[in-house]
């Protein structure tokens, strides 16, 4: 198995953020020398990794999802 994984998957998704929070975003990149789209991803990936109630309430949906049939279709492999 290797040590570094492969680039992951980006999906383009469009937001709408207040003035000030895409000033920051821009600044923040700016400052590490690096893109707003990392900057937002970095601060997401923070956020929902650390959130335990979060981390719970998906576990509680993966459980019911189990239990009962999804109404949405679940995505095949990936080549």
């Amino acid at each position: 198995m290797p040590i570094i994984s492969k680039v992951p998957e980006i999906v383009k998704r469009e937001f709408a953020l207040e003035d000030y929070v895409l000033l920051a975003v821009d600044k923040y990149a700016a400052f590490i020398d690096s893109t707003p789209d990392h900057v937002v991803n970095s601060a997401l990936k923070m956020i929902v990794l650390k959130d335990k109630e979060f981390a719970q309430w998906r576990k509680q949906q993966n459980t019911d999802s189990k239990k009962s049939p999804s109404l949405v279709p679940k995505a095949g492999p990936k080549s």
